[in-house]
């Protein structure tokens, strides 16, 4: 279990690498409420939230055991996959048999593993091998899938590893306490998200800016090309000015992709301080909380995203027109690629503040109905105050 071969992605199976995913499955038939339905919900939970969520930022389409589409043995399939596959997340929770047995082989055969557990339900004998922790709350899962898709980055990067590296921005052995030991606190995190409004405002600028210098290239470029098309100029011809576009279109948007990088980078720290302000509306009664003040933030949250969502459409409709240009020729592969990863940056800011903004709205009606029932005047944070865009 300690060792560090990396194994690269097989080219020969597509550009992305395989990910098969084992972990507790539950019954989706069992009748709602029986502890078989329950452990299916909570397990889809994990795995649409934290898994598929993370492999999405990252182009990985896992597959889990109940998926399987191929005929034959189902064991046969799931020990292939566990065999040959580039990366197995497994789910630790709670030491499902079956899961055991299929984690030790994949360790047994020196493959790349990735750990993910609930905290304080994760087996005693592999409780010392690093593992993503999370609860079963908002802010958790969403801190889980930001953990997981940091080493799946670094593995599509520079190849997967082997357990003993599967986590290694992670502690090795879980707190005394079951608490976080060294992790932000919820203060914490509203700081960091009011820090990061300003440089998140900056970085929408650039992603601005850098597209209409794009747009400003292929304006200058398209006549040229428009009339070499018309005259039916010879390819090699034609290939000139394509290389003069790629020349000039180069420089903006790597731009556009390092501005795009960074702003989902940001609005990651600034979404789990909101979704761990939200933990914290959840959690207190009416009797608790100032109605005004909670039904203010749950607005704010809402503007904040739809202003967000607003602002950067038109950049990602900019980005899908532009991958009928990228098939043109191959000198425009590069730029093609960055301008795709950053309208994928972009995209899955989008699926973040969708999620802030659900979230909102209901707590929103909740709120709204029980200040009309009751007329209690409650306390939030003041704190809570500052986790959003002006």
């Amino acid at each position: 279990m300690s060792t560090t071969t990396d194994t690269a992605p097989d080219s020969s199976r597509g550009n992305s690498p395989t990910c098969f995913v084992i972990g507790p499955i539950g019954d989706k038939h069992a009748e709602y409420g029986s502890p078989e339905r329950r452990l299916y919900e909570e397990a889809l939970r994990v795995y649409d939230e934290v898994i598929r969520a993370a492999c999405r930022d990252h182009g990985i389409v896992p597959l889990r055991a109940d998926a399987i589409a191929d005929t034959g043995e189902i064991t046969d399939q799931i020990h292939r996959r566990l065999h040959e596959d580039d990366i197995v997340i497994a789910d630790v929770s709670g030491g499902n048999a079956n899961v055991m047995y299929e984690l030790g082989f994949r360790i047994g055969r020196g493959k790349p593993v990735v750990l993910i557990g609930e905290r304080g339900d994760l087996p005693f004998d592999i409780a010392q091998l690093r593992t993503i922790r999370f609860r079963r709350n908002e802010s958790s899962l969403h801190e889980a899938r930001d953990q997981l898709s940091r080493v799946l980055h670094e593995g599509v990067t520079h190849g997967f590893r082997s357990v003993a590296y599967a986590n290694a921005a992670t502690s090795s052995a879980p707190p005394a306490d079951d608490e976080d030991d060294d992790g932000p606190g919820i203060v914490d995190r509203l700081a960091q998200a009011e820090e990061q409004m300003e440089s998140v405002l900056t970085d929408i600028e650039a992603m601005g800016e850098a597209v209409l210098r794009i747009g400003a290239v292929a304006e200058e470029c398209t006549p040229e090309m428009n009339a070499a098309n018309e005259a039916n100029l010879s390819a090699s011809a034609r290939l000139a000015l394509v290389r003069k576009f790629s020349t000039a279109v180069a420089e903006p948007a790597a731009a556009f992709r390092a501005s795009s990088e960074a702003f989902a980078a940001r609005m990651a720290d600034i979404e789990a301080g909101v979704h761990a302000s939200l933990d914290i509306i959840e959690d207190q009664s009416p009797a608790e909380r100032n109605e005004e003040d909670v039904q203010g933030f749950l607005h704010q949250i809402i503007e904040m995203a739809e202003s967000t969502r607003s602002g950067i459409t038109h950049i990602t409709e900019f980005g899908s027109s532009m991958k009928a240009v990228v098939g043109y020729s191959r000198l425009l592969r590069a730029p093609g690629r960055d301008i795709a990863v950053a309208v994928g940056a972009i995209s899955s800011v989008v699926t973040r503040i969708d999620s802030l903004e659900r979230r909102a709205r209901a707590l929103l009606t909740t709120a709204e109905l029980s200040s009309s029932a009751s007329g209690h005047d409650i306390a939030v944070p003041p704190a809570l105050s500052h986790a959003t865009a002006s």
